[in-house]
């Protein structure tokens, strides 16, 4: 069994480099290892699971872990109730997630989280070398030079499973005092505040739902109008645990969710000025609030990837979805013509 706390992979050459700690990096080295493929896993952080000593800032995930259903654990059937344990094909090392959690939820917490993924590693032998950062990458021919606080890497294919875990924010919140998701202070210094969050997905509607039981008022507000997973009857919209603040909103108990974009704010003493027009009538309100908070969504921690001269290659598609999709031109040609044949 591997030790977590060694350091494998010292610079050099190697056939492929993998950057990154998280579910994804740790899915694609178990793979890679099972199929005997060469390769060295880089990590930041000092441990497995990196992002959720960070992330969600009110701790508990938005993907299910059912302890209990009507699939024994360890199958694939299982897998539809376990969203995040780790793939596998030996019995030891699925469903794992279920005997961390301590039962007082079945969405797992940032702590479980990180436990599951340890357990994993440490399970399944996985050998990362944690502890190095990443600093930048530059082209050399057919390889690829990774930067790293512990020197260079070479190999001439890398993976960056690094996540969309890096909070952006647009130039107009561009603005000193502005926090972001992932800046807040205490939820208790919010009371009796005034607080205007741009962003109406899960990271908006996340911070509404901590600061609900604080703050005197809480405006959401983004040019579209807000989706609901539970309407849309898939993960596209805000999430369940978190439509507090929509029914606060409904039955006007104090919560403002508000289709507009915002054109400009300004800081006026120890309060902000938030201009809004709307996107259906172009008519203005300007708010004034106490706390200005973006949840404006993530991006990638590129770094210097962005002025490499990448090629994305486009996926080829199956004989058979080709195959469908010239029946389906097909039988439209076919029908277009029917309906445009004269009657007889």
């Amino acid at each position: 069994m591997a030790d977590l706390t060694d350091k494998p992979f010292p610079p050099g050459r190697y056939p492929l480099v993998v950057v990154g700690s998280g579910p994804g990096a740790m899915q694609l080295t178990y793979c890679l290892g099972r199929l005997g493929l060469d390769h060295a896993v880089l990590s930041a952080d000092d441990a497995p699971g990196g992002m959720f000593r960070r992330w969600p800032i009110f701790q508990r995930m938005l993907s299910w872990t059912k302890p209990f259903a009507n699939h024994e654990k360890a199958t694939r059937a299982y897998e539809r109730f376990d969203w995040n344990s780790l793939l596998s094909d030996d019995e030891q090392l699925r469903a794992i997630m279920p005997t961390v959690m301590d039962g007082t939820s079945y969405f797992p917490s940032r702590p479980e989280m990180e436990k599951g993924l340890a357990t994993f590693a440490h399970r399944a032998g996985l050998r990362i070398r944690h502890g190095v950062r990443w600093e930048s990458t530059r082209a050399d021919g057919k390889d690829f030079v990774l930067t790293t606080s512990d020197g260079e890497y070479i190999a001439p294919a890398v993976v960056f499973a690094v996540g969309v875990a890096q909070p952006w924010r647009p130039n107009v919140l561009a603005l000193e005092g502005v926090q972001q998701y992932g800046e807040l202070r205490p939820a208790e210094t919010y009371a009796d505040r005034r607080i205007f969050i741009v962003g109406k997905q899960n990271s908006g509607f996340e911070i509404a739902t901590g600061l609900l039981p604080w703050a005197r008022q809480i405006v959401l507000a983004s040019p579209s109008p807000t989706r609901l997973s539970v309407d849309t009857r898939s993960l596209v919209g805000v999430r369940a645990r978190y439509v507090q603040p929509y029914e606060d909103w409904a039955l006007a108990g104090g919560v403002v969710i508000l289709d507009a974009s915002i054109e400009s704010v300004e800081k006026t003493g120890a309060t902000y000025r938030v201009h809004t027009k709307s996107p259906t009538d172009s008519s203005t309100l300007v708010f004034e609030v106490d706390d200005v908070i973006a949840a404006t969504g993530f991006v990638a921690p590129l770094r210097s990837l962005s002025g490499l001269p990448l090629q994305r290659a486009r996926p080829r598609s199956p004989p058979r979805r080709v195959a469908l999709r010239r029946h389906a031109r097909k039988t439209r040609g076919e029908c277009r013509r029917r309906r445009l044949a004269p009657a007889r």
